[in-house]
């Protein structure tokens, strides 16, 4: 078969693979991007196109189709291992959801960049380069969905962006890179391993409504009470993002206990890049009593991680107890 042995590289958009939005061909083609790979590279690897739209796009949904379309390389056509390429806007949180599903041993690295294709700052023939060396070097192989990007690797639950321009715009908290390049286009060298993973087989389609509403100074109720007031039994689930450690305005407390109580699961996170929800205070709003209440701690999860594992887990059809210790792990 024609992925038989070899790196898929899937094309699912991003400005690595894309040139400015005004060239009449605003992908690479194959060929330019076969180019652009070191000759000892280009035998190993599949170029496969799936989106060339923007990942801001992208409903969970699709983020489910993008892995059952990986996993068919390899069940089906024997590759490998996978590198995807996609916008870097929301790469943290596509390949955090794919490391919550992908149990097979291949590995599945996302790439990225924040300069187009044929840019004077291009990143595309190292980003590439790096990835595919990584896939085909072993050391990447049974550690789940990974990130390359700035000369490393890394777990999708160690990395926060911090940056919308900077090249060195991510940051891996707690834990240091995976690996890193002994020179830019150089080999792969692991330096640790990533943390123990939970992955879930999805056995119903992912939920569609999981808003996160992130708590501010001075903040009324006006946004939860029309969630109330608009048909909120549609919501699958809701995510806060509270103030110090999982803090929310006073105002808050019935309406959340209301949703709650409709038997809607609401994970509770700290809105600071590193933070962690802590039930260290006992007052109306605070953390301690919103766990108390019926909140699901999210710990050191990011809101968004915590809204992409919340819908792994609904979609796991895992509830009360269970999705509980599935966010908390």
């Amino acid at each position: 078969m024609e992925n038989r042995d070899k790196i898929v590289v899937l094309l699912a958009g991003g400005r690595i693979v894309q040139r400015h939005e005004s060239h009449d061909t605003p992908e690479l083609t194959e060929e330019e991007l076969y180019a652009l790979l070191p000759e000892d590279l280009k035998s190993h690897v599949v170029f496969q196109k799936w989106s060339s739209q923007p990942v801001s796009n992208y409903t969970l949904g699709m983020c489910g189709d993008l892995i059952s379309m990986v996993t068919s390389f390899v069940h089906d056509n024997g590759a490998r291992g996978v590198v995807v390429t996609c916008g870097v806007q929301a790469l943290a949180e596509l390949a955090y959801f794919a490391d919550l599903v992908w149990d097979l041993n291949p590995p599945l690295i996302f790439t990225g960049s924040i300069f187009n294709a044929g840019a004077t700052n291009s990143e595309t023939s190292l980003r590439l380069t790096q990835s595919i060396r990584a896939a085909l070097s072993g050391a990447c192989t049974g550690k789940g969905a990974l990130i390359c990007i700035q000369d490393s690797i890394y777990a999708p639950a160690d990395v926060l962006r911090i940056s919308n321009f900077n090249r060195s715009g991510l940051l891996a908290f707690p834990q240091s890179p995976l690996g890193v390049f002994s020179q830019p286009s150089g080999s792969y060298i692991s330096l640790r391993f990533p943390r123990h993973r939970y992955t879930q087989k999805i056995l119903m389609p992912l939920p569609r409504n999981i808003p996160v509403l992130n708590a501010a100074l001075g903040d009324n109720d006006l946004l939860l009470r029309a969630l109330l007031d608009k048909r909120y039994e549609e919501l699958d689930g809701l995510i806060i993002s509270g103030l110090g450690d999982g803090d929310v305005p006073s105002l808050w407390v019935p309406l959340l206990r209301k949703i709650v109580r409709s038997d809607i699961p609401v994970v509770l996170t700290a809105r600071y890049p590193g933070g962690i929800v802590q039930a260290t205070e006992n007052y109306e709003g605070s953390a301690s009593q919103l766990l108390e209440m019926g909140l699901i701690g999210g710990g050191m999860l990011t809101a968004y991680q915590a809204r992409i594992k919340l819908a792994v887990g609904l979609a796991a059809n895992l509830k009360g107890q269970a999705l509980a210790e599935f966010i908390a792990k």
